[in-house]
């Protein structure tokens, strides 16, 4: 049976007050509390451009583009086996420091002959100034895209709050194409419903991937542009009052 076919292909895990009649396909009951929540797993594949600079917060800026994709894993392991249909689109824009495009440019270095392995820090932090997510016929969207639906200054503290954990060294490494690097990525924002079925719910979205560099294009003075993969869960809930 294809676990994820029937359970997590964009699962809206919504219940009354009978918490025994809600459960997974296989029968297996949630726990109480779980079934005020909308629950979501899907995998995004994205591709973009880091093509400007913001001066201010000195970041480099990752305008994307891509597409969602409903998951089947082995129903025994939970292994992830293969991507389904497509279920919806994603658009947004990351920001990067200036060591996540050194990271780049010193690889670029080291593949070319001209200089070392580069040294990689543990983690390099990095943030998303705007995503909106379509799935399931509901449109998400990072809270800072809506600040005034929350408390002063709460929204900006609720931003993406991502690393690269470039200290576990490269998923890969010139296996995907001559100049490619891909990274290990991770991190986690609270979202709105702004539009669909789940409009008005509030929640999060987690990301677990890698971001792949296509260093050929910046080895030629382009811009440094890369695919990114995140395997995401968004979970979601009602709010009790008003938020603002």
């Amino acid at each position: 049976m294809k676990l994820l076919t029937q359970c997590f292909a964009v699962t809206a895990l919504v219940a009354g007050l009978g918490f025994g009649s809600v459960s997974f396909a296989d029968g297996t009951p949630l726990p109480p509390i779980d079934s005020f929540l909308t629950t979501i797993i899907d995998k995004s594949v994205v591709s973009g451009a880091v093509d400007s600079y913001d001066p201010v917060n000195k970041m480099y800026l990752f305008n994307y583009t891509g597409t969602v994709y409903s998951v089947e894993t082995n129903s025994r392991t939970g292994q992830l086996t293969e991507l389904e249909r497509p279920i919806g689109t994603v658009v947004g824009q990351a920001a990067f420091p200036q060591s996540f495009y050194d990271l780049a440019g010193a690889t670029i270095g080291y593949l070319t002959g001209k200089g070392p392995m580069p040294a990689m820090p543990a983690v390099i932090p990095w943030t998303c100034n705007k995503c909106t997510l379509k799935t399931g016929g509901s449109t998400y969207t990072s809270v800072v895209q809506v600040p005034g639906d929350f408390p002063d200054g709460s929204a900006e503290a609720m931003r993406m709050q991502g690393r690269a954990f470039t200290g576990l060294g490269p998923v890969e490494m010139t296996k995907i194409s001559p100049m490619s690097l891909s990274v290990r990525m991770a991190g986690c924002s609270a979202v709105v419903g702004t539009d669909g079925p789940n409009k008005g719910k509030v929640g999060t979205i987690c990301l677990n991937g890698t971001f792949t560099f296509d260093l050929a294009s910046a080895l030629t003075g382009g811009a440094l542009t890369g695919t990114g993969t995140s395997n995401c869960i968004t979970v979601l809930h009602t709010p009790i009052m008003p938020l603002k």
